[in-house]
């Protein structure tokens, strides 16, 4: 008995010997690879900056919690919290900053920021990774679902919207931009702008054993992201979900920052103007971080490419000192501001950026002028973005797919779709002629070259004045 109870011992033993050894071993990688800010690794890949530990807590804030019910793809009813900041004393109505998909975290820089400038902060709150695997289709349903309650409180100036989101937050906000009206202006830090490049050809990459730490580390949680995809040669789907697809149909300005080390999402589906030639030296060998320009569509065009270049203005930031804080770079009259860091080629140790320091980048100069144009001079309405609306109103959605004979009072109900989008345009048109609106929509629905399809948006459309009228 005795020489047994000694064996599992040293069975014990080796065990947690070798568990220490594989944890040990991980930290000295990632202390290696990030040096002495590798402790921060979850704010840099969510792109928030965690504050000082010095700063006093959060004083004459309050904080919400509220309940987004929306109806998911399998056809019942989903339930997920968002979390509110207010701060007080301050005037009613205010202006709101809705961070998507990830979590403001509590010690965030950018939350504090938000609120000495006076301004509400939501996002959601109990994220799990496994919502990253549902980028392209619950978890946008549910962000959608989040900003149409927003707009419904009443704290809340609808004329001063923001949306800010970094990574797959990034690539959220430029979809709710693309998607919805009534947003002032985004901002979207390190966004995935190509599904297809990023999950379908470039994660997919992960699988070999030499490939980026970190690449390997997430690319489980999102590879579910494909299964919205089961036909990959299904060229128009991806392209409906990808900004580049959609450059068409945004709404309102947005700034964009991006870092050329970026190995998470590579900066070639933004630019390729300031893109290396040659991966970092500790990138494994013929691994590459370009973007196919064969690619079939436009998913072998960057972001830049299909972007109107009278008002498109894309600002090259050589990071010669991550420790050194500056304001994001704008230019005000500009519809899309891009901001590409220049932090050297991609390496392997990296995440969105491998230049880890301890700089701000301070974006509120831009929401300040922003939200001091407000929405009226702020948002415009593309015929891509008409179309879309028309769509979903239709409940012929890619994106925003309904449902019917489920709860008409939920997000994702083809009768709250509807409600939407006269809501969206019965905005716009405090602003705006219902003459122009008319023209946008036929000049729209005339580029419709197929015969039925035509006459079904003109149909549509009809519809759609009536609901306006009587709204």
């Amino acid at each position: 008995m005795k020489k047994v109870l000694k064996i599992i011992m040293v069975v014990i033993l080796i065990v947690f010997l070798l568990i220490s050894g594989v944890v040990l071993w991980l930290v000295n990688f990632l202390k290696s690879g990030l040096g002495e800010h590798w402790k921060d690794y979850a704010n840099a890949f969510t792109m928030q900056t965690k504050a000082s530990k010095d700063l006093p807590p959060l004083d004459d804030v309050k904080y919400n919690k509220a309940d987004i019910r929306f109806i998911n793809k399998k056809g019942t009813v989903e339930s997920r919290p968002i979390k509110v900041y207010i701060p007080e004393n301050i005037p009613e109505p205010m202006p709101l900053i809705y961070v998507p998909h990830y979590e403001m975290s509590s010690d965030s820089a950018e939350l504090r920021r938000y609120l000495e400038k006076g301004w509400a902060v939501a996002s959601p709150c109990s994220v799990k990774s496994g919502h990253n695997g549902l980028l392209t289709d619950d978890d946008l349903v549910f962000n959608n679902a989040a900003l149409y309650t927003l707009r419904h409180m009443e704290e809340f100036d609808t004329q001063r919207i923001a949306l800010v989101g970094g990574s797959a937050g990034g690539y959220t906000t430029l979809m709710l931009n693309a998607l919805q009206m009534g947003n002032c202006a985004s901002i979207a830090n390190s966004p995935i702008t190509n599904v297809y490049f990023n999950f379908y050809q470039y994660f997919e990459m992960a699988d070999r054993s030499d490939a980026p730490f970190f690449l390997r580390l997430v690319k489980g949680s999102f590879h579910p992201v494909l299964e919205n995809f089961p036909d990959v040669n299904d060229i128009g789907r991806w392209e409906a979900f990808s900004a580049v697809g959609l450059a068409n149909c945004f709404g309102s300005p947005f700034l964009i920052t991006h870092s050329t080390s970026d190995v998470l999402v590579p900066v070639d589906q933004i630019t390729r103007e300031f893109t290396y030639d040659h991966e970092g030296d500790s990138m494994p060998d013929g691994y590459s971080t370009r973007l196919d320009p064969n690619n079939p569509g436009v998913l072998g065009h960057t972001l830049a490419d299909e972007l109107p270049t009278e008002q498109t203005h894309v600002e090259h930031i050589v990071i010669d000192d991550p420790d050194k804080d500056f304001d994001l770079s704008f230019c005000a009259d500009k519809m899309f501001n891009i901001n590409i860091y220049d932090d050297g080629p991609t390496e392997s140790y990296g995440s969105h950026s491998a230049s880890a320091g301890t700089g701000v980048h301070d974006d509120t100069l831009y929401l300040e002028a922003m939200f001091e144009r407000g929405l009226a001079q702020n948002e415009i309405l593309t015929g891509g973005k008409f179309l879309l609306l028309l769509e979903r109103y239709m409940g012929e959605s890619i994106q925003l797919p309904p449902h019917e004979g489920i709860d008409d009072s939920v997000y994702g109900s083809l009768a709250i779709y509807r409600k939407e989008i006269v809501e969206e345009l019965s905005g716009w048109l405090k602003h705006h002629s219902s003459e122009e609106l008319n023209r946008i929509a036929l000049d729209a629905i005339a580029g419709i070259k197929n015969e039925k399809k035509n006459n079904q948006y003109a149909k549509a459309w009809e519809e759609l004045q009536n609901s306006l009228l009587n709204y």
